[in-house]
This record gives structure tokens, sequence and C-alpha cells, in this order.
């Protein structure tokens, strides 16, 4: 590919462009693949019959590699700009496929530049004519190609949505002549005005109503932090006496007791009960439908006063031969305050998780359990090491979603005289009257506190369970704020696989 002259934003910012040749398959061409599915995708959806990963993989990557076909890159300051391949057509013909530009760098006419650069790849290696289409969706793209010559194969008085896919051709004339030194620009593959959009500065799009309801927000969050300064009824000083304290201490330890037996129960129990519903055993199925039912329906105060009052239903609680001989037990001495309290959240939350474990398992691919069925695992094996780990991605944030409900659903714990957070708070306030309020923000960072922790465990989880469904993890909050406060100067691209061919566009 041809080197040309050198291009710059102005006098004091030079800007390096790089052509490099590569293969669809290379990760480098990874984003421009992607992001023309996400597009196409976005602007068509089904309406062409396929979604865009079907045409993407329609021909093989040994198309757009020599001698017959071509895959560029364009890179400026070793990023990835634009891009765009050709495959052959015909004897005597090439076809334009994946020209892109990044969304953040439109308006250039960097997409004029890869259009120039494969057609003059295409004339050194023999060929005379491109043949491309377009969808009736993108206007911009048939400005570009008129604007470089290429001539419409429809009626252009028809509307674009009648005229459906848009065919263009250019007949390639002879390969230029070498540059001879005598300045007249002979093998320059920029004319004037793709220079001038080059030249151009790149302005970001203006949202005035944006910024007013930011500003607004901005104002109401000032009169609020306002007030928590100049209202002396929050009370802080109490509240950091009281933030420590023994007695909130102990009411926390019960509070998170509480909250981790019973979200280890619930997942277990919801993992059975989902099996249960998923199973063809009518038996299983209707029992699992039937409990969920009931406990989705019942109010989780109502079953943790009925559990309290379990006793006086059943004094006894037993297990034998049904109307006949019984090994019992008293039900006070079976059941403590706590595990009332741990039973009933419990019980509650078992009807959803299995409704969630059961949402995530119905969204695995069936083909991976057809592919584990063909492996010749036993269906356990397959809901263990198939199913299951897929159903993760799914299962992690609703269930945790979950874990913050039933953290805060434990402060019914108060109501059958188990003193979690929210009770001795309850019985402080009533002991100290004027601490009210302090005692109330005392509770709210607690349970703000614990809350964020668990949202920090959800969001490591949630990456973890990623690993199979993405190239590159995303980072985590403390490498952005690491790599913000860093910010090294751009290192020089290292040099490229001998498969990567650079060409320097300046």
């Amino acid at each position: 590919m041809t080197d040309t002259a050198g291009l710059t934003r102005h006098a004091n910012a030079p800007r390096r462009l790089v052509f490099r040749t590569t293969t669809p398959d290379h990760p480098d061409a990874a984003p421009l693949l992607a992001d023309l599915e996400r597009e196409y995708d976005a602007r068509y959806g089904e309406d062409l019959g396929e979604p865009a990963s079907v045409e993407l993989a329609r021909w093989p990557a040994e198309d757009f590699v020599a001698p017959r076909g071509a895959f560029v890159l364009l890179h400026e300051d070793d990023r990835l700009v634009a891009g765009g391949a050709f495959k052959p057509y015909d004897d005597n013909t090439v076809e334009l496929k994946r020209i892109w530009t990044a969304p953040e760098h439109r308006g250039r006419g960097l997409a004029a530049l890869v259009v120039a650069e494969l057609e003059a790849e295409a004339r050194r290696r023999g060929f005379r004519r491109v043949y491309l289409t377009t969808g009736p969706r993108q206007p911009e793209a048939v400005r570009l190609y008129r604007r470089a010559g290429y001539s419409p194969l429809y009626d252009t008085a028809r509307p674009a949505e009648e005229v459906g896919i848009h065919p263009f051709e250019k007949l390639l004339g002879p390969a230029p002549a070498p540059d001879d030194g005598d300045g007249d620009g002979a093998t320059t593959a920029l004319d004037a005005a793709s220079r001038a959009a080059l030249d151009r500065p790149v302005l970001p799009l203006r949202h005035p109503v944006r910024w007013v309801a930011a500003a607004l927000v901005l104002v109401l969050l000032l009169n609020l932090v306002e007030t928590l300064f100049t209202n002396e009824q929050w009370g802080f000083p109490a509240v950091g006496r009281w933030l420590f304290s023994p007695a909130i201490l102990t009411g926390l330890q019960l509070t998170l007791v509480a909250t981790a037996l019973s979200a280890v129960i619930s997942f277990a129990g919801g993992v059975v009960v989902a099996i249960a519903r998923l199973s063809r055993n009518p038996v299983l199925a209707g029992l699992a439908w039937g409990y969920v039912w009931l406990f989705r329906s019942v109010p989780l105060i109502l079953v943790l006063v009925f559990l309290y009052n379990l006793g006086s239903l059943y004094p006894t609680i037993g297990i034998g031969i049904p109307f006949g001989p019984q090994l019992e037990v008293p039900t006070t001495n079976l059941l403590s305050d706590l595990a009332i309290g741990v039973a009933a959240l419990s019980l509650s939350e078992i009807a959803y998780a299995s409704e969630i474990v059961r949402a995530g398992v119905l969204a695995v691919d069936h083909g991976q359990q057809e592919a584990a069925q063909a492996l010749g695992l036993s269906r356990r094996r397959q809901f263990v090491r198939v199913v299951l780990p897929q159903a993760l991605r799914s299962i992690v944030p609703a269930f945790v979603n979950q874990v913050v409900g039933l953290l805060k659903a434990s402060s019914l714990l108060f109501y059958v005289s188990l003193l979690d957070l929210f009770g001795v708070v309850q019985n402080l306030s009533s002991t100290y009257p004027t601490d009210i309020i302090p005692l109330l923000v005392v509770a709210t960072i607690w349970y703000l506190a614990l809350t964020s922790a668990v949202s920090v465990v959800q969001y490591h989880v949630e990456r973890w369970t990623a690993r199979g469904s993405v190239r590159t993890l995303p980072p985590t909050p403390w490498q952005r704020v690491r790599a913000a406060i860093r910010r090294p100067a751009p290192l020089a691209r290292a040099t490229p696989p001998a498969s990567i061919d650079d060409r320097t566009v300046s």
C-alpha cells in the first residue's frame, strides 16, 4: 500500500496515520467487527431477514487475504480509528466490505481514506472494477460512495426503503506512475477535500438539556448537604457516641449471622426447588410449584409470627409412621428464637431464590445441554458441570439483590423478640428518647455499610463468572482510579507481528 504525504491537525500537533494489513480473525480486527455488528443490529434488527452476525460470518477469512483480498486497519497514534476490506467478486472485480469508522472519529473523512487505500491496492493487484452494496438506512454511506465517484446501480429517484440494498460500482483506471519528485503530488492518495476533512477538529455533540438537568440535581443535592451541617437536630455528636457502642455492635452481629445463614440456606434450597420445578416428575414439579406459590403469597412478618407461635399449634414435633408410633420432642426445646428467625427468613427467600435459579437455567442455550448429552454425561453432571456454571452469570446479580433485601428484611426479627440491629435501635430509642434521630442515623449508616460490602462482593463475583464470556475483563474500580492517577505518556507501539503489514499515511 502506498505511502503518502504528511497530514497534521495543526502546526503544533502532528499525528501519524498508519494502515496495517491484517486478517478478519486477527485480534486487532475484533473491535471493528464487534462495532459493525452492534451498529447493523441497531439500525436493522431482523428487518433484513438475518442478524448482523450471520452477514459478518458469511465469507471465510481466506477471502480477505492476499493475493485476492485485503483487510486493512487504519491507526492514528496507535489507536484504531477506521478500517475496511475487499474480497474477489469476479476475475476483474473486487467487492468492498466492512467499511467502518470508530464512532468518536466520524466526520473526518477517514472512511474516504480507507476506500481510497483499498482502491489503490485493488488497482495494483490488477483489478479494474470495484463493486459494493450498502443498506437503505445508511445515507452517510451513500453520500460517501457517490462523492468517491461510485455509480449507483439502482433508481436514485425511488425511496431508500423501497430500493432496499443499494449497489454501486466504480471502474478503476491504471495504477498511477510513481512520483518523480517534481512536486506535482502524483502519488498522493488524498485529494484536497479529504485533506480538509482530516484537518477539521472533531467537536463533541452538545447536550444543553442534560447539563440543565444536572445543574438542577446538583443544586438540590447541595441544599440537602447544607441541611446536614446546619440542622442540629441530626445530633451528629450523639451519632458518634452510639455508632460503635457494645449494644449496637451486638445487634449488628445478630443481623449478620441471621442474614448469612438465611442466604446460604435459601440459595441451596432455591437450587433444590428449582430442580424440582424443572423435573419431569409431576409430583415433584407440583409440590415445588405449590411451595413457591404459598411462600410468595404470604408476607414475611406473618411467617415469622406463625413460626414464633408454632408451639401453641404443635406442642411437640415428631417423626415416625403416619398414624403410628412417633419420635417426639417439645417444640420449645427444638427451635430457639434465632432458629425460628432464620427458618422464617429462609422459607420465604427459598421461593424467590428458586425462581431466580430456574430463570438462570432456562437462559442457558439448549445446545449446551444437547452437547453434554452427546458426550454421554449423566443428567446430574450435565446440570452441575455444564448448565449451572453458565446459569450463574444470570443468577448472581438477581440473587445478590435478594440478599440485600434479606439484609433489610432481617429488621423484622425484632417482632419475634430477637434484638438485631433495628431491634437494638428501637429499644435504645425507648430508653433515650432524646436520641431517637441519632440512633436512626446510626442504623442507616450500618445498613448502608453492609449493603455496600455486599455490592463489592457482587461486583467481583460477576467479574469472576464473566471470564468465559468476554475476551478482556473490565478493570476494577481500584484499577480505574490507579490508571487515572498515573496517566502514563503514550508509548510507541511495539513492532507488530509478521502477519501485519504497516503502511504509513502521513
